[in-house]
């Protein structure tokens, strides 16, 4: 594949990144019980390249923490809550389980996004969990001595996204390479819900940053990504970006991201 025919395939997408400042960074999710708004600190608004994986070459979960996957197992209506905890659960920890080669899974939280009366796509670079809120979370889901067991061994928590009912076209979910993010890019955020404190990371801009995105990912493709790591495994950057070219027909994009603790054999 030529130079130019890889350039065919990338697309000019605004993103937001954060604006450090002198004061700690804080984010509200569903204040007072409103659910889908959000209160957000100043972002730097930028306009990248995303390089589609289906041209480009695309990342691995053992490399670079990411990986787009077929997923036609999990190709399932998951826009109510019975199916979510019933169903689809367990068939994101049984893919999970096999996709990563882990010892053990639990899922246990699912965002759905743009389904009515559910979340709108975040805007702004992140991850989901800074270093101590990663361990943390450990013992918020599994009980005391069990977290412990986890603790003393190889960790991490893993985030699976896919579309729901139709292709995405709108606000792809992308990524960036952490090779080409520097020490100084991160900055700690503090967000807040509504029963629950906890912190996660954002980036300052730079042009090193490299942006990578799936174009039209389907109901049955997803992609699997690491949120954080015991070991030396660095989380992965992501946002929703907004396309500068998008097609006028298409559709608002519905989504579901699911969070699991993944177990690592000794």
């Amino acid at each position: 594949m030529t130079d130019r025919d890889r350039a065919s395939r990338s697309e000019r997408a605004w993103i937001n990144y954060q604006v450090r400042q002198a004061a700690p960074l804080q984010i509200l999710v569903d204040p007072e019980g409103e659910t889908g708004k959000r209160i957000e600190p100043e972002h730097d608004r930028v306009e990248v390249t995303l390089h589609d994986v289906r041209a480009d070459r695309a990342p691995t979960f053992d490399q670079q923490g990411v990986a787009f996957v077929e997923a036609q197992e999990l190709a399932m209506d998951v826009t109510q809550q019975a199916v979510r905890e019933q169903h689809y659960s367990r068939a994101v920890a049984d893919f999970l389980s096999q996709s990563l080669g882990a010892s053990e899974v639990v899922v246990f939280d699912h965002t759905l996004r743009g389904v009515d009366g559910h979340r709108r796509p975040a805007q702004h670079v992140h991850t989901d969990y800074a270093r101590d809120a990663g361990r943390q979370r450990l013992f918020d889901v599994l009980e005391a001595s069990r977290a412990a067991d986890w603790a003393n061994g190889h960790f991490g928590i893993v985030n699976l996204w896919r579309p729901v009912a139709y292709p995405a076209e709108l606000d792809p979910l992308v990524f960036v390479d952490t090779a080409t993010v520097a020490a100084q890019d991160w900055v700690n955020i503090d967000i807040i819900y509504p029963d629950r404190q906890g912190q996660i990371q954002g980036l300052t801009h730079s042009p090193d940053h490299h942006w990578w995105y799936q174009s039209r990912m389907s109901p049955e493709e997803a992609v699997i990504f690491n949120a954080f790591d015991s070991g030396k495994r660095v989380p992965v950057p992501h946002t929703s970006a907004t396309l500068s070219r998008p097609s006028p027909n298409a559709r608002p994009r519905q989504s579901i991201e699911s969070r699991a603790l993944v177990r690592y054999p000794d």
